[in-house]
Order: C-alpha cells, then structure tokens, then sequence
C-alpha cells in the first residue's frame, strides 16, 4: 500500500494519510480484487483536506492490482 501511495503521489500533507491507509489495508484483506465503487464506499468516511482523493482511490487500485 505504501509503494502504492507514493508511485501515485496520493499523500500531500498528511492529515488523512493513515486513515486512507488503515481503511484502505482493512479492505484488501477482505476483500483482494475490490471494485471501484466498493473501494469509494471503504474510504467514504476519511476527510481528505487537500483533494486526493482520485489519486488515493487509484492507488489502493494499483495495490489490489499488485497482490499487496
């Protein structure tokens, strides 16, 4: 996930970064190969201050693309 978040330059300032993190690992270990939507629903209650979340959204993709 980590690798993830940097190759898609998805933390800015760092207010939501482990949120978006810890939400987005919890999911990938229930579920490996989520769907779009499913995704946006995990991190629906995380507050973004900058605007990320497109990148965050594209790299916990990447991540369950990648197995990790």
């Amino acid at each position: 996930m980590q690798a993830a978040f940097i190759a898609e330059q998805a933390a800015q300032c760092g207010y939501c970064s482990n949120g978006m993190v810890m939400s987005a690992v919890a999911l990938l270990r229930a579920v490996p190969h989520p769907s779009e939507a499913l995704v946006r629903r995990a991190l629906a209650g995380n507050l973004c201050r900058c605007g990320t979340y497109p990148r965050v959204l594209r790299a916990v993709l990447r991540a369950a693309g990648s197995g990790r």
